[in-house]
């Protein structure tokens, strides 16, 4: 194998490729890109997997000859990151690939390829396309409710349900819930619920660029697919049933505060600074005429804010807050202002952007921490 390729245009195709490299050493192969170089169609392929999340990026270079090798994914990426803006030449001699850039060389001992696992083979033929660009919304829009705790596994994924009318996406811990719902006519036949993980669709997420509109997707029983630009994507499906989480939305929630967003996030990141380290606590007293933000850390301090810009109809109220959580939603709200309907202080939250969009609707859920 040997090749040349300018850094720039290397570092572009394969710069969030290390995403998808497993942290923990369980298998030592999985440390590695696998490199495969096509000397007829010109092109480089580039693959990384975790076992779960299986990502290749094909895109040119000048071959003079066809191969392939395993090579450690991190000594790599810092070797290129390091080279001068040049172009690179690569040459596989028995276990060694060597790279020569300018003055610096380099010799990277390669692994055993066959030991790398079985790359899938992308096939187009039974895909639909969507609309990247609304699909990385949904994505942005839910994947900061998702657990973190693997022994949940069905919590650590992203709940998707299509359909030829519409598209709803959903993400929860238990604490929060994150539901987006998109409506849009698809070219799907039958409707179709998977729980994808996240990793792959927050590398799918990072790549999308308003030149290329288009994603496909090929929707299988225990996997999906999706093909975008220069990159295909495979991803293993968490088996098992997604709770019914609408069961925990509430329907009368008649204490209703209209406020501008970010006013209300400034204002909470201060008062933050002197909430508990453990519970991450800010309480909110609301009226007709103020809005009150406080914080308490023992033996630290307290904090309070005072807001009177606002529009609130309901009872007297007074509710505490996850910080981190009400930031993260807050986050997500895509209007000026923010609508928060709330019930009695033990009671479900709901936030809402304050105007409607054709195209989709996003709701958020936050459980209220105990005031004592």
């Amino acid at each position: 194998m040997k090749f040349s390729i300018e850094k720039k245009d290397l570092q572009e195709n394969i710069h969030y490729l290390y995403n998808i490299v497993p942290s923990k050493n369980t298998m030592p192969i999985l440390t590695n890109y696998l490199i495969e170089a096509d000397a007829q169609e010109n092109k480089l392929k580039f693959t990384a997997t975790d076992l779960e999340i299986t990502v290749i990026v094909e895109f040119s270079a000048n071959i003079i000859s066809g191969g392939k090798a395993a090579v450690s994914a991190r000594n790599l990426n810092e070797i290129i990151n390091m080279l001068p803006d040049a172009m690179i030449h690569f040459m596989q001699e028995e276990e060694l690939l060597k790279i020569k850039c300018e003055k610096s060389n380099f010799n990277l001992l390669c692994a055993e390829t066959n030991q790398f696992p079985l790359v899938p083979q992308k096939d187009l033929s039974n895909t639909f396309k969507m609309d990247a660009k609304m699909f990385k919304k949904m994505i942005d829009s839910t994947h900061f409710a998702v657990s973190t705790e693997i022994n949940r596994p069905i919590f650590t994924g992203i709940y998707w349900k299509i359909s030829a009318e519409d598209q709803l996406m959903v993400a929860t811990d238990g604490k929060k819930i994150a539901e987006f719902k998109l409506f849009n006519n698809s070219e799907i036949a039958e409707p179709v619920e998977q729980i994808i993980p996240t990793k792959g669709l927050l590398f799918l997420d990072k790549i999308i660029e308003d030149e290329k509109p288009e994603i496909d997707v090929l929707l299988e029983r225990n996997r999906v697919m999706f093909g975008y630009g220069n990159y295909t994507i495979f991803s293993h499906i968490i088996e098992g049933r997604f709770p019914d989480y609408t069961k925990a939305i509430p329907t009368n929630n008649n204490n209703v505060l209209v406020i501008d967003k970010n006013i209300l996030r400034e204002a909470v990141k201060r008062v933050s600074l002197l909430a508990s380290e453990e519970t991450f606590k800010v309480k909110f007293s609301v009226n007709d005429e103020q809005l009150q933000i406080n914080s308490t850390k023992r033996e630290e301090g307290e904090a309070t804010e005072i807001i009177e810009d606002f529009k609130y109809s309901g009872e007297s109220l007074v509710i505490a807050f996850n910080y981190r959580y009400l930031l993260a939603i807050l986050g997500v709200i895509d209007t000026a202002e923010v609508e928060i309907r709330m019930g009695k202080s033990n009671e479900p939250v709901l936030f809402f952007n304050t105007e409607k969009d054709e195209k989709y609707q996003a709701k958020y859920l936050l459980m209220p921490l105990r005031l004592s």
